[in-house]
């Protein structure tokens, strides 16, 4: 019978129980009404787990402005740890550049997908990108003059994507809307319009965080392991489309629904204790 070690971590109200070991116990109860999630497995000879993880709304609390958030240290040190545990199988799947992500989470040569996956840095520090920033740039200009006379739309140049919040003014939807719209016919099929939490975005055509995952768990040290997904967004969708077909565990963050994860966690805040439980765990 394997040892297994148990701790608690209290978040607000809410009580996240955690169990450890080689073979673990998965709650089967459905992700709408899920407090608890399930502790990934040990690593151990059999190849263990990969863990796959969403920044902004799953382990940053969402900010007014993208380039406003805030990272503390000791996220920064149980990521690096975790990382480590798993022999590099950790990975960020984000919408942000991967020079945020570098420049956030002291994360440079480390595996990660940006922009949905239209960047995606490989464990071998390889980087794959998809798009065209020069293909933009009329795009980009139109887009300015478009936002400028949309109260409410806010427009962040991510160089091969361009994204359109209205966080701050959800009245805004509408118009953010109609500007993607607008700004899709500019750049013709090789975009695509990708839909998130208060933001609407032109990205690369045929990328995705699905893919990106795919193609990660394709390579050393990912192959052969069980994916974990934790994501709070639609464009976390795809990953866990991939992670259920693949056996893995899919971890929807906040309330959304419908969702295709089978698991939840309340908040940035409890995503971030869990991450510490596991950190802290020899």
């Amino acid at each position: 019978m394997p040892r297994e070690r148990e701790w608690d971590v209290h978040v607000g109200a809410v009580r996240i129980s955690c169990r450890s070991a080689a073979l673990s116990q998965v709650s089967t109860a459905p992700a709408d009404i899920t407090t608890k999630l399930p502790a990934p497995p040990e690593v151990g000879v059999n190849g263990g787990w990969a863990l796959f993880l969403d920044v902004d709304g799953t382990l940053l609390d969402f900010a007014y402005d993208p380039d406003s958030v805030q990272v503390d240290t000791r996220l920064r040190e149980d990521l690096g740890t975790l990382r480590v545990r798993l022999g590099g199988a950790l990975a960020l799947l984000s919408g942000r550049p991967l020079s945020q992500l570098d420049d956030l989470f002291d994360w440079t040569g480390h595996v990660a997908a940006g922009l949905h996956g239209a960047e995606l840095r490989m464990p071998d520090g390889r980087e794959c990108i998809t798009g065209d920033s020069k293909r933009l740039g009329q795009v980009r200009a139109r887009a300015a003059g478009l936002v400028a006379e949309a109260p409410g739309v806010m427009l962040e140049d991510k160089r091969l994507a361009l994204a359109l919040h209205y966080r701050h003014a959800p009245e805004a939807r509408d118009a953010a809307e109609r500007i993607a719209k607008t700004l899709l016919k500019d750049a013709g099929d090789l975009y695509a319009v990708q839909r998130g939490d208060h933001v609407v975005e032109l990205k690369p055509a045929g990328v995705d965080k699905g893919r990106a995952l795919a193609a990660l768990m394709g390579e050393t040290p990912f192959r052969g392991r069980k994916p974990w997904m934790l994501g709070d967004d639609l464009t976390d969708e795809d990953a866990f489309r991939h992670v259920n077909a693949s056996g893995g565990i899919s971890v929807v963050v906040g309330t959304r629904r419908p969702s295709a994860a089978r698991y939840a966690l309340a908040n940035p805040v409890a995503v971030r204790a869990w991450l510490h439980g596991l950190a802290s765990t020899e």
